[in-house]
């Protein structure tokens, strides 16, 4: 593929992306191109799967495969030419819904509308009829939302405050002239 004067480089393979991902595994500058955001992510997401099925040891796994998929969602953003903190904002604002959350439950445990005996149902209910809980959750989805749209853009094929694009590289077949645009073309 071909975009103005910069060709694409052909997509990344599942095994590549996540050789160069566990490269780059705790560097948050630089760029990630799309298709190694999301072979990373499929192979955290089943590997998540997976250690659902290990009690303690893969509640263990599955924080540090959440851990190390950071750098790259913020590797990723910078190459739609977005801060990382994009990212991190979602990550800080999950931190206080799950906050709020918890302390509507808290609150409802010590009005004793809730007490050790109450089911899960009964807990999801006080949970769901907290105002700002809910606020929480809307925003939360709304965000997230946001954040899959921005990864699921396509690199900028120019150089950006983050670095050169690791899916883009200049054409060179025009022997430094560049083609004539197609609205000057029009003119003549």
């Amino acid at each position: 593929m071909i975009y103005n004067n910069y060709s694409a480089r052909p997509m990344l393979n599942m095994g590549d992306a996540l050789k160069l991902a566990c490269s780059k595994l705790t560097q948050f500058t630089g760029r990630s191109r799309r298709s190694e955001y999301w072979w990373c992510f499929l192979a955290a997401y089943i590997a998540n799967i997976v250690c659902n099925f290990i009690p303690i040891i893969g509640s263990i796994a599955s924080l540090l495969i959440g851990l190390a998929m950071i750098p790259l969602a913020f590797r990723r953003l910078h190459d739609t030419g977005r801060s990382g903190w994009w990212y991190g904002a979602n990550l800080i604002g999950a931190a206080i819904g799950s906050i709020v959350i918890f302390g509507s439950i808290f609150m409802s445990f010590y009005e004793n509308r809730l007490t050790a005996d109450s089911s899960p149902t009964e807990i999801f209910q006080i949970m769901m009829s907290s105002t700002w809980a809910l606020i929480a959750i809307g925003i939360g989805v709304l965000y997230s939302i946001i954040i899959l749209v921005f990864t699921c853009q396509d690199s900028q094929p120019e150089e950006n405050r983050y670095g050169e694009s690791p899916k883009y590289y200049i054409e060179e077949e025009y022997n430094d002239v560049p083609p004539i645009p197609e609205a000057e073309m029009e003119k003549e």
